[in-house]
């Protein structure tokens, strides 16, 4: 019998609209029991962020140790890990205890502009935990500060891609929510490495919006285009997070890495059209 259990080890937001809370409520949306591990107490509201009192690796070893060992754990994320010390012990902890392959949202700053991950921990996360990652999830401005350059445009969020996938990553998806681009039907764009392309129409084209969202993966060198119209006046507090975790319950149920992306998207997506903020319990 195949495990349920999905593994989230990121910070604890108390609205619960971001981190492990999100993450538990979207594991359990998919069918996946939820196990978490707290990297850090935030305190914030909906709209403001005022600080964080990090956990120890030591009190982080400890709340794993007490879940691994007494059940199998199907799929696994991390979040919010903030000092170079913690990446260092979460990296150690997936190779002792020959964890899952991770989902890797590397959360560098808040939507408010706190930042989260001390400067001195984000070569660390890239040399320690990204070569373990099934997939890393940076959105636009993580991407530009992980690859060095900056990006306003489709072709960037590609070259940037694959240049973080050749840091040590399996496969990247840069989210493009931060990035402006000009309406077009929901879908996806395939290209392999020959240059040929293919594209698969979903979403609903029916959104009166002048903007799409675009999300690009970089899957061991073939990319594949996410295009989704974006939802006027959406919350996107949490977003992130709901959208890497929900790419791990479909991984930790065996389903491959495009169709993940692909329903983890459309997740979000529904979320934000009901008005709420991704992470929301509504």
């Amino acid at each position: 019998m195949s495990s349920s259990i999905a593994l989230t080890i990121a910070g604890f937001d108390p609205t619960g609209g971001a981190g492990v809370l999100a993450d538990a409520r979207t594991f359990t949306a998919f069918g996946m029991e939820p196990f978490g591990v707290i990297t850090s107490l935030t305190f914030q509201s909906p709209t403001s962020f005022f600080g964080a009192e990090h956990q120890s690796p030591d009190t982080i070893r400890r709340q794993l140790e007490s879940l691994v060992g007494k059940s199998e754990i199907a799929c696994a994320k991390t979040g919010m890990l903030p000092t170079r010390e913690v990446v260092v012990e979460v990296a150690r902890l997936f190779r002792e205890f020959k964890l899952p392959a991770p989902v890797v949202d590397p959360v560098l700053i808040s939507s408010s502009g706190f930042r989260l991950m001390d400067e001195d921990a984000i070569e660390v996360i890239v040399a320690d935990l990204f070569p373990l990652a099934q997939l890393v999830t940076p959105n636009i401005p993580e991407a530009e500060t992980l690859a060095g350059m900056s990006i306003t445009s489709e072709a960037d969020m590609r070259r940037a891609a694959t240049i973080i996938r050749q840091m040590g990553a399996r496969s990247v998806l840069i989210k493009g929510g931060h990035l402006d681009q000009e309406a077009g039907a929901g879908g996806i764009t395939r290209r392999q490495e020959d240059g040929s392309e293919s594209r698969l129409e979903t979403g609903d084209s029916r959104l009166e919006t002048n903007t799409e969202a675009i999300d690009v993966l970089d899957n061991g060198g073939t990319i594949t285009v996410f295009r989704e119209r974006r939802v006027p006046g959406a919350q996107l507090h949490g977003s992130g997070c709901v959208l890497s975790a929900a790419i791990a319950a479909g991984l930790g149920k065996g389903i491959n890495l495009e169709e993940s992306v692909r329903d983890a998207k459309r997740y979000v997506f529904e979320k934000l059209k009901q008005g709420t903020s991704a992470g929301s319990a509504r």
